[in-house]
């Protein structure tokens, strides 16, 4: 307990020294301890290429990385990591494209949002409007579930000493500093910071478990191979990752990447040369992460067994190394304070999104709101969802994380009409028609799925709602020219 403490302790101080850096550089550059529209939404578009990249992944991979995707690995073998791959191949792909066209449309013009991009480039407000609203819808969950995951971490690592209520509304109080001084800086700069505490972690961690249970990544390879050999292909020890599910989810979850807390990003590059840069970043980034938690998880798998629940996997792999003396300690400390600083910086990343929609794209287009005002308003928006998420997390109900699940499915419905947003055959009726038919597409198959346990042939329930995105919307545009 007093370890965890100190931790907790480290993180907060950590995140301080990060804000208060920003607010040294930004008083003595512009005389200013408050941020402007364009420092507050896209940190002045002048981060240096590998903060932005470091960015980029920080909101992609998030707390996740460090305490769910080995557990996920644990109980279901490689396709836990394989579908990750696959989806972000596609979503880097996306980037590549979609993110320089972005770029190039919005340099030297008022731009703060991608959503502003599609309600100018469709010529239609109400598009904007409409996007923004599905996107928040989306979102609001994410930030719940950033809250209630570290408030069952803090309180299970610490066995109940610290609860939700002081642990999380600790962890309120950095973010609330965050949101009305910091600005994006403030975040890209904790995501620069916790990507290489969370990666360093993770790789010290790991050598310190092959170490002491004297191991090695042939070796865990051979004893998989004989003791659990389905956790080395698909569809998984539990037949979770039957190759229709596996391909369809992996397409689904194609839809963060457009998700306008991540597309936002690529406004942020001074030049096209960034947005490279983080292409092959994140290519890094995705291939080591993915490297390290599956080795994780399967040591975990060897030297605990198959019976722990994947949940709390990480629980047990930060107590056995704190149980391997002082360097066991700081190797877990690390991690968790890059797991914890994930936790913080991507509810900010959120929150910032949040204010952005609703003041860019919601309420900016029809009321006359100067830029000081919509700074404001964002952060009155964002405090007021932020607190909103803590009392909410005190008694979640069932149905957040199962809306936050389907939140990738919903964002992979627009992605037609963002892709499009440059094409000469966009049409903004094909954009409506396609984003509101596939929604009832993706509600009826969701519905179908809670009531019957079951997928539709064997896919994701995101998959037909997809598919009739694309169908609508390309064959709306080419019949109207025709």
């Amino acid at each position: 307990m007093p370890h965890f403490n100190l931790i907790l302790g480290l993180t907060a101080c950590y995140f301080l020294v990060i804000l208060g850096l920003v607010l040294y550089a930004r008083i003595k550059s512009t005389k200013s301890l408050l941020p402007g529209l364009n420092e507050f939404f896209l940190a002045g578009k002048d981060l240096p290429p590998l903060v932005l990249t470091f960015t980029y992944i920080g909101s992609l991979f998030s707390t996740f990385t460090v305490l769910g995707l080995s557990g996920l690995v644990y109980a279901n073998g490689i396709g836990g990591v394989l579908f990750i791959l696959l989806a972000d191949a596609i979503g880097i792909a996306i980037l590549f494209w979609v993110g320089k066209k972005m770029h190039r449309f919005a340099e030297g013009k008022r731009i703060f949002s991608p959503l502003e991009i599609i309600s100018h480039n469709y010529q239609s407000r109400h598009l904007g409007l409409f996007m923004a609203c599905i996107f928040v819808v989306f979102i609001m969950p994410y930030i719940s579930l950033q809250l209630v995951g570290v408030g069952a971490f803090i309180n299970s690592y610490t066995n109940g000493h610290i609860t939700y209520t002081s642990g999380v509304g600790s962890m309120m109080l950095v973010v609330l500093l965050y949101l009305f001084l910091g600005g994006m800086r403030a975040v890209a700069y904790t995501d620069f910071v916790q990507i290489f505490a969370s990666f360093i972690g993770l790789a010290a961690g790991l050598w310190l478990l092959f170490v002491h249970f004297d191991l090695s990544f042939l070796s865990i390879i051979k004893q998989v191979n004989a003791v659990s050999p389905e956790h080395l292909s698909l569809p998984g020890p539990n037949g979770y990752y039957e190759w229709p599910f596996f391909i369809t989810v992996s397409l689904i979850t194609v839809g963060v990447f457009i998700q306008p807390h991540l597309m936002t990003r690529a406004l942020m590059a001074k030049n096209d040369s960034q947005i490279n840069f983080m292409v092959v970043g994140t290519i890094i980034g995705m291939l080591v992460a993915a490297s390290l938690v599956f080795f994780i998880g399967m040591t975990a798998l060897l030297t605990f067994g198959p019976d722990l629940k994947a949940n709390f996997l990480m629980g047990h792999i930060f107590k056995e190394l704190g149980s391997l003396g002082a360097l066991g300690f700081l190797i877990s400390a690390i991690m968790l304070m890059g797991a914890l600083g994930a936790a913080m910086s991507t509810a900010d990343s959120l929150l910032i999104s949040i204010g952005q929609i609703s003041t860019r794209d919601i309420a900016r287009p029809f009321f006359n709101i100067t830029p000081n005002r919509q700074v404001i308003l964002s952060k009155l928006i964002m405090a007021l969802v932020l607190i909103a998420a803590f009392f909410t997390g005190l008694n979640p109900p069932k149905f957040m994380t199962d809306l936050a699940i389907y939140s990738a499915a919903g964002s992979a419905l627009m992605i037609p009409t963002l892709i499009s947003f440059h094409w000469k055959r966009r049409s903004s009726l094909a954009a409506f028609t396609s984003i509101a038919c596939s929604l009832l597409a993706l509600i009826v198959a969701a519905g179908y799925k809670f009531q019957t346990g079951n997928d539709i042939a064997g896919m994701h329930v995101g998959t037909f709602p997809l598919l009739t995105s694309f169908v609508l919307y390309y064959g709306i545009c080419f019949f109207k020219k025709v």
